[in-house]
């Protein structure tokens, strides 16, 4: 029997465009970028979930609409899609540690075709492989026993 694991996958999308060939600006041509977002949380207290979807609103903001040549760092980077991968990955990484997230897996696609990911650790399995056993086990006895509390409480007032 297989266990079971929790994660949160957020879906950001927005519209920019890029050009591989930067010596031909001619090439510039727009895509829906779709970004998967996995995470769990790290801390015991509150769900911190509720603010990640206007954290990666903020985030993303800046990217929408744009030329991302035009955009550091992908002024001197080609913003190809394993490019922007890390460059979100980084960037998401350091914003969910500091509000008490880890982010397990980014993917990026700009077609239904092609999805590039990151993540902490070779991506064999599924994203859960991506964290160790003992913080995902955490994590989901955190995530049940706040429920758990919460269902009491609830019937403590009716």
């Amino acid at each position: 029997m297989s266990e079971r694991h929790e994660a949160y996958l957020y879906h950001v999308t927005f519209n920019a465009m890029h050009n591989l060939i930067v010596s031909d600006p001619r090439r510039m041509h727009a895509h829906t970028f779709c970004v998967g977002i996995y995470v769990i949380e790290k801390q015991d207290d509150h769900p911190v979930f509720l603010n990640t979807e206007k954290m990666l609103s903020e985030y993303f903001e800046r990217y929408k609409g744009i030329r991302i040549n035009e955009m550091a760092p992908f002024i001197q980077v080609v913003p190809t899609l394993e490019n922007m991968g890390n460059v979100f990955y980084e960037d998401l990484k350091s914003i969910f540690d500091k509000n008490g997230m880890q982010l397990l897996l980014l993917e990026v696609g700009d077609s239904p075709t092609s999805t590039y990911g990151i993540g902490e650790r070779p991506m064999i399995g599924n994203v859960f492989n991506l964290s160790t056993e003992e913080l995902v086990d955490a994590y989901c006895g955190r995530v049940r026993r706040r429920y758990e509390q919460k269902r009491q409480e609830r019937g403590k007032n009716d």
